[in-house]
Formats: C-alpha cells, structure tokens, sequence
C-alpha cells in the first residue's frame, strides 16, 4: 500500500471531525445570551411585529417589542413564526402543550415571571402596566 493510500483515510477522518451539522449552540440566538427567542407575529392589530418571547402562558404569549410588553392571546393570532425553531402557530390556536413547554424553554423568563420581575420590566420599558393585545 502507498503512502497516499494509507494517508486518505487519515485525512478524510480529519476533515470530517472538523464540520458540524445542524444547529450549534453558537448558532442559535437564545443560546448568545440572556434574552428569549424571537418571533414575528400578525394579528388584526399588528402586521409582522417582531418580538422578543418573555414568557409563555397556556393562553397567551407575553411579549416584548418596539411598541413596549404586551400579552398577546393565542385567539387573536393570526400567524406567529419563531425564529430558528420552525414553530408556527397560527388560526387562533394554541400550540400543542410540547410546543408551549418548547417555546417557555426559550423565553426570557422559562421559570416564570414573578411580579416584582414584572414591574422592573414595566419600568425599565417606560410602562405601568401591560398593553393587552385584544385583535
């Protein structure tokens, strides 16, 4: 056998450990840092906002956003796709329970938000309290 034979395997093996497939942690943006995934969402009232997931309810989604924190009901969305995950929610439903319990894992707060966290919140956006989105 030739050295270049034997030397192929090698550096076939090497070259392959180097890549990745798929999602890296490097990648992946609510892995970057403290903030929670983003989302773009259309209701009748708003038309392709992008927001930052706060916290994930069984009926709503409390958001963050240019227009400040808002709670946004699952009824009145239109289409919501979150970024990097290929969720969509769309028609007024709920997600499944998975897909919330996948979607509070990369919100802001997964634990939940405690009042006293809300109203730091609310503070630091300027906000008494928070915008309900109701179409």
């Amino acid at each position: 056998m030739t050295a270049l034979r034997r030397a192929t395997p090698i550096a076939l093996a090497a070259v392959l450990a180097g890549c990745s497939f798929g999602q890296t942690a490097a990648k992946f943006e609510p892995a970057r840092g403290p903030r929670g995934i983003s989302a773009t969402i259309t209701t009748r009232a708003w038309k392709n906002v992008v927001v930052e997931v706060v916290e994930v309810g069984d009926e709503s989604l409390l958001v963050d956003s240019a227009q400040g924190v808002a709670r946004v009901p699952y009824a009145i969305i239109e289409s919501a796709v979150f970024a990097q995950t290929g969720i969509h929610v769309e028609g007024g439903r709920p997600p499944a329970a998975k897909v919330r319990e996948k979607l509070r894992l990369l919100s802001r707060f997964p634990q939940g938000l405690s009042p006293e966290l809300l109203r730091g919140l609310l503070e630091t956006r300027g906000q008494s309290e928070v915008t309900r989105i109701a179409r």
